[in-house]
């Protein structure tokens, strides 16, 4: 969790959940930057930095928990295999050493999946969307081991959870009303009115389907129960296969 203390503000982080656009305003919030561009360009390349973690900032408990009681708090989420589609996408990109990593561990994960031995030097600059699914799925049907899901897509309330906190606000941002209801938040713990959250809100079913239809009915079957609590909790309806 992120804190701004002079705002009261804590955020809790979920990523390909508008992440890089909540960065840029919490870093203006706190003084790092006062341009929405340069904020964001900096959100971008350098993931947290500047940016103050509750848990590294207070080490007791008493001081934690007070926070998180007196605090405004609020978490963004999103439609649970959107997300996984967006993380997808975004490993194809391989811009950084992150990205290559993972691709690599699919690779060699769908290698033993498979009983081979053998895979072309470059597999990993290639990994297809079948190939993803089996690893981001390996733990399925074992909700204890969800925890060890890398968090880029871990199911959202093992992340946040909603459950045991008690959120201010909860940002939908596949919304139609994600402007207004940024702003609302925004202006709540007395942003600037200049300051508005950069995000362009496109939900990508078009997309989406595409990729789901590259797979078995067995493997969306996994997927999709998989974030079947992220269903339930925020409210989504479970997306079918095919349109």
């Amino acid at each position: 969790m992120v804190v701004d203390d002079e705002h009261r503000l804590i955020w809790c982080p979920v990523r390909k959940s508008g992440t890089t656009s909540w960065r840029s305003m919490m870093l203006i919030l706190a003084g790092i930057f006062s341009n929405v561009k340069a904020a964001v360009d900096h959100a971008l390349h350098h993931d947290f930095l500047y940016l103050t973690r509750l848990s590294k900032k207070y080490y007791s408990n008493a001081d934690i928990e007070w926070r998180l009681k007196n605090y405004t708090k609020f978490m963004s989420y999103r439609e649970p295999l959107q997300r996984v589609v967006s993380d997808y996408r975004q490993l194809r990109l391989h811009t950084t050493g992150f990205q290559r990593a993972v691709c690599k561990v699919v690779v060699e994960y769908n290698k033993r999946l498979n009983g081979s031995t053998k895979s072309e030097p470059d597999a990993w600059k290639n990994i297809s969307f079948p190939h993803f699914v089996n690893y981001i799925t390996r733990f399925y049907g074992n909700k204890e081991k969800y925890l060890d899901i890398n968090d880029h897509w871990r199911p959202i309330n093992l992340i946040c959870h909603p459950c045991q906190i008690d959120y201010d606000f909860l940002v939908d941002m596949d919304s139609t009303g994600l402007a207004e209801e940024s702003d609302y938040l925004l202006r709540s713990v007395g942003a600037p009115s200049w300051l508005h959250l950069p995000h362009d809100n496109k939900s990508g079913n078009e997309t989406k389907y595409s990729f789901f239809s590259q797979l078995s009915t067995a493997q969306f079957q996994r997927l999709r129960d998989q974030y079947n609590d992220d269903y339930e909790i925020f409210g989504y309806q479970r997306v079918n296969q095919h349109e």
